[in-house]
């Protein structure tokens, strides 16, 4: 028999689709089987049941927008873009916040004007950490990815260490005996090794590990001068006790035989070529060079052999002599300046980033290398919103420019305009995968789309956020499965480029339950009764009405958790939850009524 008890999720608002109170009859004063949300209608707010939706509200309840100037916020991800949950965000003056289940974070008593640097720490991933300037009257935003550490062994220190990171990856050498804690003192006992290889050569939506290394790619070199890297390869290895202290290297050093890095049409270095090294200094935030290897080729692949003195993060670079820039304008979509948005110039024919912020006139200028095609990563938040969206490449002409020559100088990307939305884009079908036109599907922190012919539709929906997407079902209608997806950056208004995909699928098996309402005494016709999948809570799968004598059979998803229930929010009659696991696939028939249904108890409900 099933079970029920009090449950204030079902206060939430899609509960009502389709019934805005108790009784689909005028039992109640303004009851009736319509909640008044229209599908057909564009914009109309599915969550307030007003019109005008701007889309901005999301499902972030208990996400408060920050105060400009004096917060940070944003979202952690890894190098596929699913979100990143509890980790541990801090910054270097004393601020600390932890992402959630969506991977945003916030973090408060940040001044303006600060530079700061923002550390991202979890188990399983490796370190990182990006430089950030608070600026002062706008919502300062970061978007960072991080790498999941790709070796993980624990050892004698008096055994050392040979390990390669991955197939065909870094070779690295831990000598016996040379292990020193913080103080300097010898260390004797087990040491465990994390080592990360980052992918610098993926396509960015499929594991490109870039936007994950600490820092950008700002440098000094062993002059004191100030330099913009270009990385031939990266690795991360971190070396800690039996009690979890850090660890490094004593009097020798390690030998590093690292992959050589090379975009498509990037240019590999030469057999024998020495290429400095550097090590990631996460007291400044940048890159500090500190010896050099040397290019060797083994079974025809390219390696840099590097001898290094001590572990954090170090990077094959070259310093790039041959500079271009980059310039534009970010702009809210109704042609407003945005202030403060981040901006990283990404090459595609080398491996490097570079940062800047925009100003008060939405205005930034990068420096990259000339001669090569690159893409830009704008950053931003709107109303507590995070969001980020691209530039199509562009190929920076030969010749030296640079932004302290004149953004004349540079190549202009001109507007870019930026908005909250992504799009997710899918098809409605039936059993036979044939698609259906004319249905509604909807997403409660998005939109409503109808679909076309051949059943395809496209919502438009806040980024970075779990949104469920479900079709809208009138009374004894088949039901479709919601789909669950944590949305992609893609273009809004569903202008194509997305990259969020729902296929919109009838259950594969259904069963049913009967049972009666009775309501202040009498039995009740015409009752609007609701079916919900409990793993998607805020969604009915099902309806259907009572019988003139109160009874009712409903159909339920099989092989799941399923919640049937009469009224909402205040008006809420009664509900019971059961499980389908193992249902026969009865369906409401008389003879289903009487045997294979789930029989519940009667709803009782008093006015």
């Amino acid at each position: 028999m099933a079970t029920n008890t009090a449950r204030s999720r079902w206060d939430n608002f899609f509960l009502t689709l389709g019934a805005a109170g108790l009784l689909a009859v005028p039992l109640l004063p303004g009851c009736a089987t319509d909640s008044g949300f229209n599908p057909g209608d564009d914009n109309v707010d599915p969550v307030s049941g007003t019109g005008d939706n701007d889309n901005t509200s999301g499902d972030d309840d208990d996400q408060t927008t920050p105060e400009v100037g004096t917060a940070l916020s944003g979202v952690v991800r890894d190098a596929m873009g699913n979100p990143i949950a509890d980790v541990a965000v801090s910054t270097s003056n004393g601020a600390s916040g932890t992402s959630d289940v969506d991977g945003r974070f916030s973090i408060t008593d940040i001044d303006a004007g600060e530079h700061i640097l923002v550390d991202f720490v979890k188990s399983g991933y490796a370190f990182s950490q990006t430089p950030f300037d608070v600026l002062e009257d706008v919502e300062n935003t970061l978007i960072q990815t991080m790498a999941m550490v790709d070796f993980t062994q624990t050892f004698s220190s008096s055994a050392g260490l040979d390990f390669t990171v991955e197939d065909g990856g870094p070779t690295v050498t831990l000598p016996a005996d040379n292990f020193v804690d913080a103080d300097g003192n010898p260390y004797n006992g087990d040491v465990t090794v994390e080592a990360t290889f980052y992918d610098l050569v993926s396509d960015i939506d499929n594991g490109n590990e870039i936007f994950a290394v600490p820092g950008d790619f700002t440098a000094v070199d062993v002059a004191g001068d100030d330099q913009v890297l270009e990385s031939f390869g990266m690795l991360q290895v971190n070396l800690s006790g039996t009690d979890g202290e850090e660890l490094e290297l004593g009097s020798s050093s390690s030998s590093i035989v690292l992959p050589v890095q090379v975009q498509d049409l990037g240019t590999a270095p030469e057999v024998g070529t020495t290429i400095p090294a550097w090590s990631y200094d996460e007291e400044t935030g940048k890159w500090v060079e500190q010896g050099f290897g040397t290019i060797v080729e083994v079974d025809g692949e390219l390696f840099w052999n590097f001898e290094a003195p001590h572990f954090s993060t170090w990077n094959c670079d070259q310093p790039i002599s041959t500079h271009g820039c980059l310039t534009g304008v970010v702009t809210d979509v109704q042609g407003a300046p945005k202030s403060g948005a981040t901006v990283r110039a990404v090459g595609i024919t080398y491996t490097s980033t570079t940062t800047a912020r925009t100003g008060q006139d939405g205005s930034f200028c990068l420096e990259v290398k000339n001669g090569e095609t690159v893409w830009a990563e704008v950053s931003y938040s709107i109303s507590g919103q995070t969001a980020t969206q691209r530039t199509d490449p562009v190929t920076i002409p030969a010749g030296q420019a640079s932004c302290s020559l004149g953004v004349q100088t540079c190549t202009d990307l001109g507007v870019i305009p930026v908005d909250i939305q992504t799009c997710v884009s899918g098809v409605v079908v039936n059993a036979a995968n044939s698609g259906i036109e004319g249905m509604q599907v909807v997403s409660p922190n998005g939109g409503v789309a109808t679909t076309a012919a051949d059943g395809s539709f496209c919502l438009t929906v806040p980024v970075f956020q779990s949104t469920d997407v479900f079709v809208l079902t009138e009374q004894d209608e088949a039901g479709y499965q919601p789909v669950r997806m944590y949305a992609q950056p893609g273009l809004p208004d569903c202008q194509g480029g997305c990259s969020n995909v729902a296929i919109m699928r009838p259950y594969t098996s259904n069963s049913c339950a009967h049972g009666d309402v009775v309501i202040n005494g009498q039995v009740a016709g015409n009752i609007l009764v609701e079916v919900f999948d409990d793993a998607y809570p805020d969604v009915r799968v099902y309806s259907t009405l009572t019988a003139q004598d109160g009874s009712y059979c409903a159909s339920v998803p099989g092989g799941t958790e399923v919640t049937v229930q009469v009224g909402s929010g205040d008006n809420l009659c009664d509900f019971a939850s059961f499980s389908t696991q193992g249902a026969g696939g009865a369906e409401c028939d008389d003879a289903a009524q009487g045997g294979e249904c789930e029989s519940l108890d009667t709803f009782v409900c008093s006015l």
